[in-house]
């Protein structure tokens, strides 16, 4: 009787810690404030600078458990955290309540608060007052979402143009009448520029099309109006130039820090698209050509850009292989000469590597899918995935290429 006891005893007790441990459960609930903390040092001088940071800390909110929250960071010019364009969200996300702020992420926030667009736009202001929230969530909890209760404002704050604008060059030569390369001529040579992409920022390959008459086609290039002698690139060391011909519409050349001329003796007039890249030392001439500064694109992955890896590091190579979208509307388009045996292939949507998300084929796995061309063109589905398209008996020639991401349609046509 007394071992039944014990028995007994020991159930209850065991129950009794089980109820225990069923009431302790962390359960969520939805927050309702939490608080920035006001920095030591919030009347002092902050000179923001490319590489500072800000040192921030602020409360957990109450969710019922230690949560693994999200915080993101919240900038405006006016303590007003509620109209639309008066505040701007930093995009670095933190995991802890006490955190160092990018100096170059505030002072991008405040110029986009100011208005400043370009480098051209920027004016130096004075020190200025700069208030902070932070907005903290639960990822895939969306009741979660609060944004601390209070501002905190730091009362002299110098910022810097943190805004990038694309880089450019100088053409410079018959068709902008041999004017002097100077600072003097600046306004002159405003129409005479090659840009860097506005989605390719500090990349060094620059274009731009102009319009040059017949007999006018013989230039260089100035990456600075410093002088004839300082800044030039052309065909050569020796200033005398070099006559070139366009083959099928299209010269490809090197350029080398020079004062030598490229000059198209031939040149029948009209429009031509030039870039250079500098990363390389190439220059690409097109006769005709679209200014695809500032446009979207995608990449020609596969054997006729070598299958070389879809990273960051290889852009300079993958600049030749883009489809741009000219008309802003999700489709892309663009005309490469694929030799004979190369015709396989697919597309990225950026350099993220092989399996970074980015791959866009003709189905998911990893496998060519066979296609004929024998008729001059295809038009097929494409998806996210790394299936590539492949033609077998391709003989070599120009293709005309059009991705459409709304229909998920891809059209080869041969020229």
């Amino acid at each position: 009787m007394k071992k039944i006891s014990m028995i007994l005893a020991g159930l209850v007790a065991l129950m009794t810690m089980n109820s225990c441990v069923e009431n302790n459960e962390p359960k969520y609930q939805d927050p309702t404030k939490f608080t920035i903390n006001t920095p030591a040092l919030a009347d002092q001088y902050y000179e923001l600078t490319e590489n500072g940071t800000v040192d921030l800390t602020w409360s957990q909110p109450d969710y019922g458990y230690a949560a693994a929250a999200t915080y993101m960071v919240m900038v405006s010019l006016e303590d007003n955290f509620t109209e639309e364009g008066k505040f701007m969200e930093l995009t670095t996300e933190y995991k802890l309540c006490s955190v160092q702020i990018k100096d170059a992420e505030i002072a991008e926030a405040i110029c986009k608060l100011r208005g400043v667009t370009s480098e051209d736009d920027y004016t130096d202001e004075p020190a200025r007052a700069v208030y902070f929230k932070v907005k903290a969530f639960i990822k895939g909890i969306d009741s979660s979402e609060i944004i601390s209760e209070n501002s905190v404002c730091l009362k002299q704050v110098k910022e810097y143009c943190a805004i990038q604008s694309p880089g450019y060059i100088y053409l410079v030569g018959a068709p902008s009448g041999w004017t002097g390369p100077e600072e003097a001529n600046a306004s002159h040579y405003a129409d005479w520029r090659l840009f860097e992409s506005s989605n390719a920022i500090g990349s060094k390959i620059y274009s731009g099309v102009f319009d040059i008459p017949a007999g006018s086609a013989m230039f260089r290039f100035y990456t600075a109006l410093t002088g004839w002698d300082a800044d030039s690139y052309g065909s050569q060391v020796d200033d005398n130039p070099i006559d070139y011909e366009l083959t099928n519409g299209v010269f490809n050349g090197a350029i080398v820090k020079g004062k030598g001329s490229f000059n198209f003796p031939n040149w029948g007039g009209g429009t031509m698209k030039i870039t250079v890249n500098l990363n390389n030392n190439s220059v690409i001439i097109e006769e005709g050509g679209v200014d695809t500064n500032g446009k979207n694109f995608i990449y020609l992955v596969g054997a006729p850009s070598g299958w070389t890896g879809p990273e960051e590091t290889n852009a300079a190579h993958y600049e030749t292989w883009k489809l741009y979208d000219l008309e802003d509307n999700g489709v892309y388009s663009a005309t490469f000469d694929i030799e004979a045996g190369q015709f396989q292939f697919r597309f990225y949507k950026a350099l993220t590597g092989w399996d970074g998300g980015a791959s866009y084929g003709s189905q998911v796995e990893d496998n060519p899918i066979d296609i004929d061309m024998s008729s001059g063109s295809y038009s097929g589905a494409a998806t996210n995935g790394k299936g590539s398209w492949n033609e077998p008996n391709w003989g070599g020639g120009k293709v005309a290429i059009t991705v459409d991401t709304n229909t998920n349609q891809v059209t080869f046509t041969q020229k």
